[in-house]
């Protein structure tokens, strides 16, 4: 099993952070993985981008290069370079509050979900990371929910104890949803 993933958004939206906790529950379930990022100058506004493989062989190039099984575009100005980047037979998710026309997909699949929107009903905006996390490990069986939800307490929780519940929230959410569709 090797799948090549690409977490996007605009900076502030956290896609590195889903591609971390990606990465420790990965290695929970001991599995390789290699992580490599890219973004933009600004801190808060600019696109940005983690590539994470995971693998149960060893992994023997960091690259992502127009062939990510798994794609997630957070916000409508990375959705072009997501749907670009998709492999032929992957799975493109898109958040469905902010791009509204997708394009036609040509030999992937494309997975629409109002993560922005859902986010708001568990408290937060900014927990639309998770609900999507959550909808691409329902829909991919990447990993398994429970190994993400630890690496969310091991990463978050010391450091940010009000915000845990309600990401572990929309994990769950997305989860579901991601099952359901």
């Amino acid at each position: 099993m090797l799948t090549k993933c690409m977490f996007s958004g605009s900076g502030g939206q956290g896609s590195a952070l889903m591609a971390k906790l990606v990465c420790l529950a990965a290695i929970r379930e001991g599995l390789k993985v290699v992580m490599t990022q890219t973004y933009g100058i600004e801190q808060r506004g600019g696109d940005s981008t983690a590539y994470v493989i995971v693998s149960d062989e060893p992994i023997g190039s960091p690259i992502v290069e127009k062939d990510a099984t798994l794609a997630v575009a957070l916000s409508k100005s990375i959705y072009d370079l997501c749907f670009e980047g998709s492999a032929p037979g992957g799975s493109l998710f898109y958040n469905s509050s902010l791009v509204e026309e997708p394009r036609q997909p040509d030999g992937f699949e494309q997975i629409g979900l109002p993560v922005s929107d859902m986010a708001m009903k568990v408290g937060s905006v900014r927990a639309a990371n998770m609900v999507m996390l959550g909808a691409v490990l329902g829909r991919s069986g990447l990993l398994r929910l429970e190994s993400v939800e630890e690496a969310l307490k091991e990463t978050m929780g010391a450091k940010k104890p009000a915000l845990l519940e309600m990401n572990i929230k929309a994990l769950h959410a997305g989860y579901e949803a991601g099952r359901e569709g």
